[in-house]
């Protein structure tokens, strides 16, 4: 079976020819790209292609909105960049915000030094954006954007599909911090400017289940520690309407669950997620591997298992083979669990330990 009959055999509730193993390698492969240490086999349009296949590892395939963004009469976006930052700026008739990311060059990544919300100005503004913003369908840039896939496998996430809007703020616009003092300080502000962005999430929710795929990833980045608890109240009623459109349309839901797990992993299922993505188990994560099933309850689908720090020291081949193996022997007859990097392999990760885990696979993970 190729990587694509492969997942598409667990989600139809059937056992493959063995477990499915998946893994983004773009933050390993982007970085090593700015270092310049590629060989000449994996640069060019086809080198992350040549680099999975090598591997023996299933390509995640980036996330595709299938719909063009319009904004509101009067508002401009205006972005500024040099090799160290990011400024970004909306202007809005009632006002302007502006956010400031920075790069980390030993992380080869970028951060938030400064949230485009910070006070209640800043929300309404947040708001004006959201009520004025349309959406248009484009259907034929999912089917593009797919195909060129196709031939070795592909992962979950054809369609990246919008959060929840607590955690659209929390990732994208305010921050864990300012998020609870605005809550706690400014509950109706707040809930206004969560049901606006509900408003708009619903709109792309409604486009993306006429959408051609197959399964569709809820880009929730879910860590329970700082979610948990908003969770019951502010996650779950958004997550069941949008699951329940979902599967009307034939589609599967997936959710990015990529931090703490108890809090969240048990609740998942009732809402009507099919997969849980990235899950990050111990010694990285906060639950054991033997615990994962009870907690997710027997038909929630579980993708990931092998956190990615296990690619990078002080891990070492005996510690991730020991740690496959467990999967295999805890999971392996549930038919339920896929093997995923939880969630990427990190810059500094040993290529080695990406190949080990496939011939691990190949050897006793076979049904």
């Amino acid at each position: 079976m190729t990587f694509r009959e492969r997942i598409k055999a667990v989600f139809r509730g059937e056992i493959p020819d063995k477990m499915v193993y998946f893994g983004d390698m773009t933050y390993w492969y982007s970085a090593h790209q700015k270092i310049g240490d590629l060989p000449e086999r994996w640069r060019g349009p086809n080198g992350l292609a040549e680099l999975h296949k090598e591997l023996n590892i299933g390509r995640y395939i980036p996330g595709c909105e299938p719909w063009d963004t319009a904004e509101g009469e009067g508002v401009h976006i205006e972005i500024h960049q040099d090799a160290e930052h990011i400024v970004r700026q909306w202007h809005t008739p009632i006002g302007s915000i502006r956010e400031v990311q920075e790069y980390s060059a030993p992380s080869y990544s970028w951060g938030y030094t400064e949230h485009a919300v910070k006070d209640l100005h800043d929300l309404r503004v947040l708001r004006h954006l959201f009520e004025h913003r349309s959406y248009t369908a484009v259907p034929e840039r999912f089917t593009a954007h797919e195909r060129p896939f196709l031939d070795y496998g592909h992962g979950p996430s054809h369609v990246a599909a919008p959060a929840t809007p607590i955690s659209e703020l929390n990732k994208h616009w305010v921050g864990v911090l300012d998020m609870t003092y605005l809550l706690a300080d400014e509950p109706e502000e707040f809930q206004k400017t969560l049901d606006v962005i509900a408003e708009a999430h619903d709109r792309l929710y409604r486009i993306i289940a006429k959408c051609p795929a197959e399964m569709i990833m809820i880009c929730e980045n879910l860590t329970a520690e700082t979610m948990g608890g908003y969770f019951d109240q502010y996650i779950a009623p958004h997550l069941t309407r949008w699951t329940g459109w979902l599967h009307e349309a034939g589609q599967k839901a997936l959710l990015h669950n990529d931090g703490t797990l108890r809090g969240t992993l048990e609740k998942l299922g009732d809402a009507g997620i099919d997969c849980v993505d990235a899950v990050t188990p111990k010694p990285v994560g906060d639950v054991a591997l033997e615990d994962l099933r009870a907690m997710a309850g027997e038909k929630l689908l579980l993708l990931g298992g092998l956190p990615g720090a296990m690619f990078a020291p002080p891990f070492d081949a005996r510690a991730m083979e020991r740690h496959v193996k467990e999967i295999i022997r805890l999971h392996k007859e549930s038919g339920t669990f896929m093997f995923g990097v939880a969630d990427q392999v990190p810059p500094n990760g040993d290529l080695e330990l990406v190949k080990l885990v496939a011939d691990v696979i190949e050897e006793y993970g076979r049904y």
